[in-house]
């Protein structure tokens, strides 16, 4: 990697690690927002009583599903941000069975090498009736190497849920081809610009209307997008499981 690589790279993580716990974030590219857009009401319909948040990284999500929860347990592999309750493997979630009423887990699942293991763990930890909230890559460039191993199609998530013995209950088609080729240049104009004061506020605020807009023109969607960057949906583990 040479001299601009490693500036963008180092930029990028240091532009993430600012506004992680903020609205802004969400904006930093137009496949943020489209992606925010379509888990918010998902979040408000279905995450109850005690969360896992199950990859939580910087916990970008933490507040989102404080509001709608009576708790919230974060754990992340590799990264321990403040705030983080434990650092664990999805593989081996260190809770006892039945001990969560939901799960939240957004992004996380492409990098996994064995997601059916993740799953299994899901399902062992939730109560019965208890709702997985997930979403995964559609469309995307290759990131996070080199623990990148999956892209998800909306049978591929029935076909591992089922096995795993979830139930889908909704499913949305998050962005598409806009948010997918606008997220390039939104990140590469940030990262060039990050620590130039005044440049780099004008330009994140102009970023923004331009991730916002592409936002209202992808949306979320019920309907299959044969072009979706990402799908969110959610999953319910049975009322009387068999398992």
């Amino acid at each position: 990697m040479g001299w601009l690589g490693k500036r963008l790279k180092k930029n990028g993580i240091a532009i993430s690690d600012h506004y992680a716990r903020t609205e802004a974030y969400f904006d930093l590219t137009p496949a943020g927002r489209t992606l925010i857009d379509t888990l918010d009401p998902l979040i408000a319909s279905h995450a109850r009583g005690l969360v896992l948040d199950a990859g939580a990284g910087r916990l970008t999500y933490a507040k989102r599903l404080k509001a709608f929860s009576t708790g919230v347990v974060s754990i992340d592999r590799d990264r321990v941000f403040p705030g983080i309750s434990a650092v664990a493997d999805l593989e081996s979630i260190p809770f006892a069975k039945r001990s969560f009423d939901s799960v939240f887990c957004s992004q996380v699942l492409e990098h996994v090498a064995n997601p059916m293991a993740v799953l299994l763990e899901f399902y062992r930890i939730l109560e019965p009736g208890g709702k997985l909230i997930l979403s995964v890559p559609h469309l995307a460039y290759l990131h996070n190497e080199p623990h990148d191993y999956y892209r998800y199609t909306e049978y591929g998530l029935e076909h591992l849920l089922a096995h795993a013995g979830f139930e889908v209950i909704e499913m949305r088609w998050s962005g598409g081809v806009l948010s997918f080729l606008g997220h390039l240049p939104s990140t590469l104009l940030l990262n060039l610009t990050w620590g130039i004061p005044g440049l780099f506020d004008l330009l994140f605020w102009l970023n923004r209307g331009w991730s916002r807009l592409i936002g209202r023109i992808e949306g979320n969607d019920r309907k299959q997008k044969r072009f979706a960057l990402n799908i969110a949906l959610v999953a319910k583990k049975p009322e009387s499981p068999f398992k």
